[in-house]
């Protein structure tokens, strides 16, 4: 692992123990490993996503603004990658993507097609205005990358979804629309998901789960108790949505932070993720597992059940190390699928130090069992 401060690597303890698994349906159950560091330093690592390779691995492509001035705000930052190996469990060492060195590249989303090529959109950011949005995509693995291409879809944290049914991949934007692509190199056919302003939405993520149906979870940008996620819904695979609608994710009316979702086709199970962060104390901020079956929460955008409550890795007194709790928590969750049973999901804690925020990426492995196995 690169960059890891001395830590006790075991950071759930008791010596930390999985929490037991929840019954998802009679037949499957759902459990979570302990959370453990990917790159703990100096520099600001925040915000990404997970995309599954054709040779096994998994990449992470994240910003870094580095050093001890490496800040959520700050203008260095610039897309990296880290490999990560399921088979022994081990992440690699950074590496830079793209690198503007004139503005702060940020808002980094995207995903990975069918034939394994990956898509990385990003913003460029004046300090004052975003220059322009782009993307960049890679046909080997990540280790190499095209030129940059502009596009529409800016500031975004939606990971990209594959739709059969239309043979097109989707990624959704703060703006409240979303493009498709059937290559992952020409997106195209923009489309208004709500113009609704009875709510102040933002990031966004979407997913397509079966019979033209398509489902997205927006954050409500309102930092207060009362104003959780809200969701939108499609039968006609994206052509018109319904209006947003408050949903029971993060729990008990918290306000919820950048979503995340995926479809588990196999089981036609829905998985959402998502973190609070003002509604809380700093040291109650967690991150939350829900999962729905999509005909649980089409006409019921309060039927997510809450499967686990991850407490963030700076509320644990028994960690060793030299982060303050003095923020909330970053969030910012990302996840793929390791094979047909396992997730693997990255996600961000972060705290205040000389004189500017320092985020870290840390990781944990879910998987989907089949009960009385």
């Amino acid at each position: 692992m690169t960059g890891i401060l001395l830590l006790s690597l075991a950071c759930c303890t008791k010596s930390e123990k999985n929490m037991p698994g929840k019954s998802l349906t009679p037949e499957y159950s759902l459990d979570v490993t302990p959370f453990r560091p990917v790159i703990v330093n100096d520099d600001h690592n925040s915000e990404g996503f997970l995309a599954p390779l054709k040779n096994g691995k998994i990449v992470l492509i994240f910003r870094i603004d580095p050093g001890k001035k490496g800040d959520h705000v700050g203008m260095d930052g610039y897309v990296a990658k880290i490999f990560y190996d399921p088979e022994k469990d081990e992440w690699g060492e950074a590496e830079t993507v793209y690198n503007s060195h004139q503005y702060d590249d940020r808002n980094i989303h995207g995903g990975v097609t069918k034939e394994g090529r990956v898509i990385a959109f990003f913003n460029r950011f004046d300090g004052t205005y975003t220059e322009g949005a782009y993307y960049i995509y890679s046909d080997d693995n990540g280790m190499t990358w095209s030129g940059l291409q502009p596009t529409s879809c800016a500031w975004n944290t939606c990971q990209i979804f594959y739709n059969p049914e239309i043979d097109k991949y989707i990624t959704m934007g703060c703006q409240r629309y979303l493009i498709s692509s059937r290559d992952g190199i020409t997106w195209e056919d923009p489309r208004l998901i709500t113009d609704n302003q009875d709510y102040a939405l933002s990031e966004v993520a979407g997913a397509w789960c079966g019979k033209s149906r398509m489902v997205a979870l927006i954050r409500d940008d309102v930092p207060e108790w009362g104003h959780p996620l809200v969701q939108v819904i499609s039968f006609d695979n994206g052509q018109t949505w319904s209006e947003p609608a408050p949903a029971n994710i993060p729990p008990m009316k918290h306000w919820g932070a950048a979503p995340q979702l995926i479809y588990d086709k196999e089981r036609d199970l829905l998985i959402a993720l998502n973190s609070d962060r003002y509604s809380r104390p700093l040291e109650q901020n967690s991150l939350f597992i829900c999962t729905a079956s999509p005909d649980d929460i089409f006409l019921n955008p309060t039927g997510w059940t809450l499967q686990h409550e991850l407490k963030r890795p700076w509320a644990f007194p028994s960690l060793a190390g030299d982060r303050p709790l003095n923020q909330e928590l970053y969030g910012y969750p990302t996840i793929a699928p390791i094979n047909e049973k396992e997730y693997l999901v990255v996600f961000t804690e972060r705290a205040y130090m000389d004189g500017s925020e320092q985020a870290d990426l840390y990781y944990f492995r879910m998987s989907i069992n089949k009960n009385n196995e």
